[in-house]
């Protein structure tokens, strides 16, 4: 199913979760009378990510079941604007935290696995991209994005073995020299380092890149010295 698609099925899939006329959201310090208002009375497909983010994201968390609903309804648009690269969130990484998928119980298996194709496609488009995306972040940032909401990363990490792009194995070569660090110790990044380990340790994975390396060697001549010699050393590193 195409990123468009996935995003269409969604308006259908959650049209059930409705709101009325305030939302959880804290009205101390984080969000205005006005900015809830402009948000709630604006068509959903309309919803500009800075409305978005003035009239929810930007409020400090209640944890309530009743922000999960609002975070429902609000979900198909949210889809619909991060598929453009255009995020209602101060931070990438912050984007899906709302969504609580450590507690699956919340969520219809015709839900979560939306999210999940949602990801997978997602990631897909991203890796068509090098050395930014649109909105001038990296691809760790989205792993990450996706990472620290509890989705699964697996079928992603398989997305990324199977593209074809050259984007898609440069992308793997700074992340690989750059981005991924197996030694930090902190909860999320152990759990992180462990998907990311068993995955670059797969022997099947180690020969699809390797193979698409060699490709990109053999099929492009005018890739400068910096780039070759980053390729011919993420080759040695992934063959140890």
């Amino acid at each position: 199913m195409l990123l468009e698609e996935i995003v269409e099925k969604s308006y259908k899939l959650f049209e059930s979760y409705t709101i009325g006329q305030t939302l959880d959201v804290c009205k101390r310090c984080c969000v205005s009378d006005a900015d809830e208002a402009r948000l709630i009375n604006t068509p959903l497909r309309a919803v500009s990510s800075s409305v978005l983010r003035s009239g929810y994201f930007e409020s400090a968390r209640a944890y309530s079941d009743r922000e999960l609903w609002e975070m429902k309804h609000f979900l198909p648009r949210v889809l619909a604007l991060v598929s453009n690269f255009d995020f209602p969130t101060v931070s990438v990484e912050e984007v899906f935290l709302r969504l609580e998928l450590h507690k699956p119980e919340y969520w219809t298996n015709e839900e979560l696995q939306l999210l999940q194709d949602f990801s997978v496609e997602f990631f897909k488009k991203c890796l068509l991209f090098y050395p930014y995306s649109p909105d001038g972040d990296d691809l760790s940032s989205y792993l990450t994005m996706f990472a620290v909401a509890n989705f699964q990363l697996k079928p992603i990490l398989d997305a990324w073995t199977n593209a074809e792009s050259i984007e898609s194995t440069l992308q793997f070569k700074d992340f690989i020299l750059y981005s991924f660090n197996p030694q930090n110790q902190s909860a999320f990044e152990t759990s992180f380092n462990k998907t990311i380990s068993n995955w670059l340790s797969d022997a099947s994975v180690k020969k699809r890149f390797s193979i698409k390396i060699d490709q990109i060697l053999t099929e492009n001549k005018n890739l400068d010295l910096d780039t070759l010699q980053e390729l011919n050393l993420l080759r040695e590193l992934i063959n140890m």
